[in-house]
């Protein structure tokens, strides 16, 4: 899907058993790119921001196929570019999406590697859909992820991540975030900052998420 010369999302599509319902999954793959008047590192690498959700969204896409259940619902994985400007991959996808009516959810990924072990994870939710949070709070239960959710029932998630362009369509949301960290948006954000294991547990538990979208009747 091109935005322009320079933009461009990357978008898989997992078909499911109802090909007229749709769930996204996404994670923003451009960052703040190279800046030539700096002094020293002149790069931002952007490690947390977004790899670290890029590859979590690659590994629920992994997971999805190598499961050999195919989903319910339609389930597409999306990679945004041009958030960083404005959330304009995303804005684009809802805007031109002939089928927006019929996606059921997004999850989004934003910065889920740089915090460290006892940092709560932000797990925010459309607040008008609790079912949203109450899957977590069953999930942890049962297989006790190693980290700490802070479940953030949110009434207009319009703020901070491409979740909010979902949301100004009227679909539900849910996003995974390990919050602020001493290398946001500097060129420090690199891969020896990410803290992999909570990465992996944020991950696994993601996957459920994803999967309760993807195959539960009604939420």
């Amino acid at each position: 899907v091109h935005l322009s010369m320079s933009l461009g999302n990357v978008l898989g599509v997992l078909p499911g058993k109802r090909a007229d319902e749709y769930v996204v999954v996404g994670a923003h793959i451009d960052h703040e790119g190279v800046y030539e008047d700096l002094e020293g590192d002149k790069i931002y690498n952007g490690a947390d921001d977004n790899a670290s959700g890029v590859s979590a969204a690659l590994q629920i896409m992994k997971a999805f196929v190598e499961s050999g259940e195919q989903p319910e619902r339609t389930v597409v994985f999306a990679f945004w570019d041009g958030e960083e400007e404005g959330l304009l991959g995303s804005t684009y996808f809802t805007q031109h999406f002939k089928s927006m009516d019929r996606v059921r959810a997004y999850l989004n990924f934003d910065m889920v590697g740089g915090a460290s072990d006892t940092t709560p994870v932000s797990y925010f939710f459309t607040a008008s859909h609790p079912k949203l949070g109450q899957w977590l709070k069953a999930d942890m239960a049962e297989r006790h992820f190693a980290f700490v959710p802070d479940y953030r029932s949110w009434d207009n998630p319009v703020g901070g991540s491409d979740q909010a362009s979902f949301h100004l369509k009227g679909v539900p949301i849910v996003w995974y975030h390990t919050g602020p960290q001493p290398h946001y948006n500097q060129p420090s954000d690199e891969p020896q900052t990410i803290n992999y294991p909570k990465l992996t547990a944020i991950t696994q538990a993601a996957y459920l998420t994803a999967w309760h979208m993807a195959n539960e009747n009604e939420y």
